[in-house]
């Protein structure tokens, strides 16, 4: 493995180790729980691409014509999260982002995708980003 990666990774194991010892895992209970869940941790998801996708316009070059632009490991660290971000496989080896993955298991579950389908409607249609 990339010893930068591996710096990175022993550097937030003990901020991995909260978020896996989180409460939140433990007051989830039933159907019902994990869908009011997923209604509002699907913004997180989505948020997170968008926070990706900021890295990447900035960090690496994404414009026509291309230049090498910043450092080459950080762009190769960035595209590389970016390639299985968005593109990865479901259980039927189909490609799909990890947000729309999120919200095929919101639709199997039951959970509500009214709010976030609305949003990311509407922030398309407004042009305001």
């Amino acid at each position: 493995m990339n010893p930068h990666i591996e710096r990175i990774q022993q550097a937030i194991a003990p901020f991995r180790q909260q978020i896996i010892d989180h409460k939140v895992y433990s007051v989830i209970k039933d159907t019902q729980d994990l869908q009011i869940f997923m209604q509002y941790h699907i913004f997180a998801v989505w948020d997170f691409m968008s926070l990706l996708k900021a890295l990447q316009n900035n960090l690496t070059c994404t414009s026509v014509p291309w230049f090498p632009m910043g450092d080459a490991d950080t762009r190769h660290l960035i595209n590389e999260i970016v390639v299985g971000e968005e593109s990865d496989l479901d259980a039927f080896g189909n490609r799909k982002s990890h947000f729309e993955l999120y919200l095929d298991a919101m639709h199997q579950c039951g959970a509500d995708t009214t709010s976030i389908e609305k949003f990311v409607a509407e922030l398309k249609q407004s042009g305001n980003f």
